[in-house]
């Protein structure tokens, strides 16, 4: 906790605290609260992703006097340049949570973005702080959802499921040939994160063993940060495969649960020989476009929020083949709701590949976490951090996108998210 600010919060530190133990604990997504909200979705959507009635839409230059009446909703037909003259949303009855990230800003805890909403419409939206040294950030400004990301893979994994592309109960080797433990390994246990194999991106001292990624980490050893490795260019798909088939497992597959990367790097690699294409171009043409996304992709702009990972560090730019399908999508806030929106009401998947991706083993389901009716997932990596989260039971979306620079303390979003729900809901 930020003990400076109490005062802003007190009132509020119990049910938070409430809040914070319930998204922790190992619970399953109750089926009824899901079909509940699918058939909400369902009725709401009438086979239009998200369209609402025009009349319905009053998008002002000058949101500060904006009326209470106005309705701000993401359509996912109108070009992001629509949007770019909004410098804010504060709905009333919103206002405690300007105020608290305004005091996060002030206190350099808090750059970036965040959004609420209830169903489709957004309740607040506000950017804070710089995308770089010059440019402040804005709505439409994109930052790296980083471990984000998965929640796309897995998604793409269950529609080439759909589709008899792909078998969950399948193992590996039949992507994955040379690899010997290929065999007891199934892409099931690597959505879990129950595979047993070490996290290339976190472990990268256990998950290396050749000697060209060796040669790779031994050029940064002497480097303040250290991690700036993430950016090395000689990182590729092939290298990381010659890696995996060094490494030893961490446990029996199916055994346990451990949060890794790697898993989600095969699954990248998996989409692509069961699609015949790119992972980046099937994201876009099955993901990207079905949700409305206008300006998310896999490529860093100079447009986009930057990151430093230090004072030391400067910029930090991961190279795409090494974040890859774990954590390489660019996108800014209102792409991330129209995302949530698509993927919460049944326009990505099936009902049942939903609910199976929403059934979690160890607080893990399918690319998301999921306790008590709260579908979440953060994303960290070097100069960004990241949270988005889903309440089945209220139709709230809360999402919280931060870049760090030199001045920055160090950011936390599922922090602020957490503060956030707590703001809203009392």
């Amino acid at each position: 906790m930020k003990e400076r600010y109490i005062l802003l919060v007190i009132g509020l530190t119990i049910s938070s605290i409430l809040t914070l133990s319930g998204c922790s604990n190992n619970k399953t997504v109750d089926d009824a609260q899901i079909n509940i909200i699918r058939n909400e979705a369902t009725e709401d959507v009438e086979n239009n992703n998200f369209k609402v009635e025009e009349n319905n839409v009053a998008l002002e230059n000058k949101v500060e006097n904006k009326t209470s009446e106005t309705e701000y909703k993401i359509e996912n037909n109108k070009s992001e340049t629509e949007y770019k003259n909004i410098e804010k949303i504060v709905e009333a009855g919103y206002e405690s949570v300007e105020e608290f990230l305004d005091q996060e800003a002030a206190n350099r805890a808090f750059q970036g973005v965040a959004l609420v909403a209830v169903g489709d419409e957004i309740k607040f939206a506000k950017a804070y702080g710089y995308a770089d040294g010059k440019r402040e950030n804005t709505l439409t400004t994109r930052f790296a959802i980083a471990s984000n990301t998965k929640q796309f893979t897995a998604a793409a994994i269950m529609q080439l499921v759909e589709q008899n592309k792909i078998s969950l109960d399948q193992t590996i080797d039949k992507y994955f040939p040379e690899y010997k433990y290929g065999s007891i390994i199934t892409v099931r246990q690597l959505l879990q994160m129950r595979s047993g194999i070490p996290d290339y991106l976190n472990e990268v001292e256990v998950f290396m063993k050749s000697e060209e990624s060796l040669n790779i980490l031994k050029d940064y050893k002497d480097d303040k940060y250290f991690d700036k490795y993430v950016e090395d260019e000689r990182w590729s798909k092939d290298l990381i495969l010659k890696d995996l088939n060094l490494s030893e497992l961490y446990f029996q597959p199916g055994e346990a649960y451990d949060y890794c990367n790697t898993n989600y790097y095969l699954l990248g690699l998996i989409i692509e020989q069961a699609s015949g294409l790119s992972y980046e171009q099937y994201i876009n043409k099955n993901l990207f476009e079905p949700a409305g996304m206008t300006t998310s992709s896999m490529k860093a702009e100079e447009s986009d929020a930057k990151g430093h990972g230090s004072a030391e560090s400067g910029v930090i730019k991961a190279n795409p083949d090494f974040t890859y399908s774990a954590g390489n999508i660019y996108a800014n806030v209102y792409d991330m709701f129209r995302w949530m929106r698509a993927f919460h009401k049944g326009n990505i998947v099936s009902n049942v590949s939903y609910d199976e991706m929403l059934t979690p083993i160890d607080g893990y389901g399918y690319g998301v976490f999921a306790s008590e009716g709260i579908v979440r997932h953060s994303g960290v990596i070097d100069g960004f951090n990241s949270n988005t989260e889903y309440d089945i039971n209220s139709d709230v979306t809360i999402i919280v996108m931060e870049n760090s620079d030199a001045t920055t303390q160090p950011l936390d979003a599922k922090y602020d998210t957490s503060m956030i729900r707590g703001l809203i809901t009392n």
